[in-house]
């Protein structure tokens, strides 16, 4: 297939064959000419399509350069025509994106031990603040993202971000004000205002963005536990999470509602406590206010302050943890998980031991039942045994080996 570029007016040829990627509205393929680029061809292209594209062309987001090439928005950098006859945008050119994979491979313990078993807590930290600064410069420049999700949002092992699947975002034409919608949308990631809603029918506004944005940030500094999951108190069926997020029923937050934190997820006092009163104020405040969902900015500024107050713990130079607690919680939810450590050492990556199961625990032999001999005595004996008693049973580069700090004075901050 031979597509011209737009704008460039550049020819290069797309082989069929060689797709890197194939979702619901197109493919994704290499360019021969250029290794650094590749193009979205769409299955049915439209033409608003093309005027959505030609939009997002003229208006590019200002997101800041982490370093040579990486891209922290796979935005289109020009679009793709067909040859010949009437001329139709059928996709566009865009960054390619090496070495990266979705974010829930990180903050996801049982993936992040298997394939990231270095990715420690600064990392993940660093990962939140670059991710909050790319939404940043998406709504600083007039753009909503709809559909916030885990899959559109892939990560280096450096912890850089790049934001991809940018044509679904919501654009508005400046000088028309038309507005094209992204019409699609996850429940989990959805905020309370707009569970149930038919997105194709609704202009969304960055305070939607915002809610997803916290549910992201929340699962990368809380081992992927969602925010709105918990124990169910109640004698009834539990709700669906979508009805929780609709309900404002935040496990951790400060209101009474029946439930309770998930037994095997970190406690929520573990995070910076700036962070833990700006996820009350997305989660509590900005459910009946969405206006007081903290911005993109201001979590980037919260997310460095936390980031600034890590310490390292003494026995595992992998755990990295908040001032403001007393001892390393990495060790004890290693504990917890029967020898599972979530942020292994360098020596236990390089052993293989991050990859054993978790450790079981190992029942005392019991001794064997003996037989007294019978005693002979003027009353005829039962001959039972007598058995013995059982025992009871960067957008910065992320440094690949960050400077360890001092762990500041034991304070009083309850358990972790």
């Amino acid at each position: 297939m031979q597509l011209q570029r737009q704008f460039s007016g550049q020819l290069i040829a797309i082989d069929t064959k060689t797709a890197i990627a194939s979702g619901g509205e197109g493919r994704i393929y290499p360019i021969a000419q250029d290794s650094s680029l590749v193009a979205k061809i769409y299955h049915k292209p439209t033409d608003e399509d093309g005027d959505k594209l030609t939009v997002m062309f003229s208006m590019p987001p200002d997101a800041p350069i982490a370093e040579p090439g990486h891209a922290s928005i796979a935005w289109p950098i020009d679009l793709l025509h067909t040859v010949g006859g009437r001329e139709k945008i059928v996709g566009f050119v865009m960054p390619r994106v090496n070495k990266v994979m979705p974010v829930h491979t990180f903050y996801t313990p049982k993936t992040r031990r298997e394939q990231k078993p270095l990715f420690s807590y600064l990392y993940l930290h660093r990962t939140a603040r670059n991710l909050a600064s790319a939404v940043n410069a998406l709504h600083v420049r007039g753009y909503v993202i709809g559909d916030v999700n885990e899959s559109n949002i892939l990560v280096t092992d450096t912890a850089l971000v790049t934001l991809v699947d940018t044509d679904s975002f919501q654009v508005r034409d400046p000088y028309t004000g038309y507005v094209y919608r992204c019409p699609v949308g996850k429940p989990e990631f959805t905020p309370p205002e707009l569970q149930g809603q038919t997105f194709r029918d609704i202009d969304r506004a960055p305070e939607h963005d915002l809610f997803g944005l916290a549910v992201l940030i929340f699962q990368l500094l809380m081992e992927g536990t969602h925010p709105f999951s918990g124990v169910y108190l109640g004698s009834d069926e539990p709700p669906p999470l979508e009805a929780r997020i609709r309900s404002g029923h935040f496990p951790t937050g400060t209101k009474r509602i029946p439930y309770r934190p998930m037994p095997a997820a970190p406690p929520f006092e573990m995070l910076h406590p700036r962070l833990r009163q700006m996820f009350i104020r997305c989660f509590e405040e900005g459910h009946g206010n969405p206006s007081a969902r903290p911005d993109a900015k201001t979590w980037v500024n919260a997310i460095r302050e936390a980031e600034d107050a890590l310490v390292t713990c003494s026995k595992n130079t992998q755990h990295k943890y908040g001032n403001h607690l007393s001892r390393c919680p990495w060790c004890d939810r290693a504990k917890l998980l029967k020898g599972r450590d979530p942020f292994p050492s360098r020596q236990a990556v390089s052993n293989g031991l991050h990859l054993q199961p978790a450790k079981t625990k190992r029942k005392k032999p019991q001794p064997p039942v003996v037989t007294q001999p019978a005693v002979r005595r003027q009353q005829p004996s039962t001959g039972l045994p007598r058995p013995l008693g059982q025992y009871a049973v960067p957008l910065l580069p992320m440094p690949m080996s960050p400077r360890s700090r001092t762990p500041a004075p034991r304070v009083s901050c309850g358990q972790v």
